[in-house]
């Protein structure tokens, strides 16, 4: 593939929007952000995403409706992957989340390099697994990648 992987970014924290941005574009990636989950979901109507960094709790559409959307709305080849970013730690919360779309759950506050490498082995991931897509669009499950 030629083109890079696409990365979204949704946090209602500017601050934590702009860090997360920053740190795909160091990792080498075209990323476009939102403000909030209305905003993002049109993004996604509109652009392929190879992966979300989507916050979870967001007033109006939170992460979980967006996590929703994508489940509903974009093909299963097409679905990109998501990483939610989270301070909630009940686990109640977490089950929640479709686990065939959200590909991984890291927590506030996050470590930049960490995060970095996911971002970067998810987007990889997320695009070899466009490429061999067969004709059926037959969907695997993304390994977890190991970072340590």
């Amino acid at each position: 593939m030629s083109e890079k992987p696409r990365v979204l970014v949704v946090d209602d924290d500017r601050a934590i929007r702009v860090l997360v941005a920053r740190i795909v574009e160091r990792a080498g990636f075209p990323v476009d952000t939102a403000s909030d989950g209305a905003e993002a979901i049109e993004k996604i109507r509109r652009t392929r995403y190879a992966v979300c960094v989507i916050d979870l709790m967001m007033p109006n559409v939170n992460g979980y409706e967006i996590v929703e959307f994508i489940g509903r709305h974009c093909a299963v080849g097409d679905r990109p992957a998501v990483i939610v970013i989270t301070a909630v730690a009940e686990s109640s919360a977490i089950v929640r989340l479709d686990g065939r779309i959200v590909h991984s759950i890291v927590r506030k506050p996050f470590d930049i390099s960490v995060l970095a490498e996911l971002i970067t082995a998810t987007a990889t991931m997320a695009t070899e697994q466009s490429a061999e897509k067969t004709d059926e669009g037959d969907a695997t499950v993304l390994p977890f990648p190991h970072t340590r």
